[in-house]
């Protein structure tokens, strides 16, 4: 045989085998420094409040005080169904504006607030069925008021302020009792 007859396959390189090559240092050094980093920047924020996420914030109902702001517990609690403009979500949620459930007699607020209210009702004519949660367990009797004066004076609504008094003299006689419905409120109070 002669030398040319050898040349291709001079020319060809050694066919691969898994496994032989180590894996770089330069890769391992950078693996455990992102590591270490890891840890230590976990370990520096233990206990720290998180400030991720959207950068949108829940509004915190104010404790309770002689200066309660029912505007911002209606903020927290109430404007996610009812809106911040009163005019709530048509088929879902009625509106407060000019609504005669609310501006009527001010023992029909004080009831659906403190124990709630579920069944169909008539707003502004359209009619709602749903389910008004009770707050008479998560608000004191001061920020229920506060709450209800708020939404009785705002959105053009021009009615009388509830005193924390009526919220209490509700609940003493009331006492813990379910949801009412539009019927009861209406054979009860002088509800529309």
């Amino acid at each position: 045989m002669k030398r040319h007859d050898y040349n291709a396959q001079h020319r060809e390189h050694p066919e691969p085998e898994e496994g032989r090559r180590p894996v770089p240092r330069p890769v391992i050094a950078w693996i455990a420094v992102l590591l270490v980093w890891a840890v230590g920047y976990y370990a520096w924020q233990i206990g720290k409040p998180m400030l991720g996420g959207d950068s949108r914030s829940v509004v915190e109902a104010p404790a309770a005080g002689d200066d309660i702001d029912g505007g911002a517990i209606f903020s927290a609690r109430c404007a996610s169904c009812h809106q911040a403009n009163g005019q709530g979500v048509p088929g879902s949620f009625p509106p407060l504006a000019e609504s005669a459930w609310l501006l009527g007699d001010p023992d029909i607020p004080v009831a659906i607030v403190h124990d709630g209210l579920q069944g169909e009702i008539e707003v502004q004519g359209t009619t709602y069925n749903g389910v008004m949660p009770a707050f008479g367990g998560q608000l004191s009797s001061a920020e229920i008021a506060a709450v209800l004066s708020h939404v009785r004076q705002a959105w053009g609504n021009d009615a009388a302020a509830i005193k924390a008094e009526q919220v209490d003299a509700h609940a003493e006689e009331y006492g813990e009792r379910g949801a009412w419905s539009p019927d009861e409120l209406r054979d009860t109070f002088e509800a529309p």
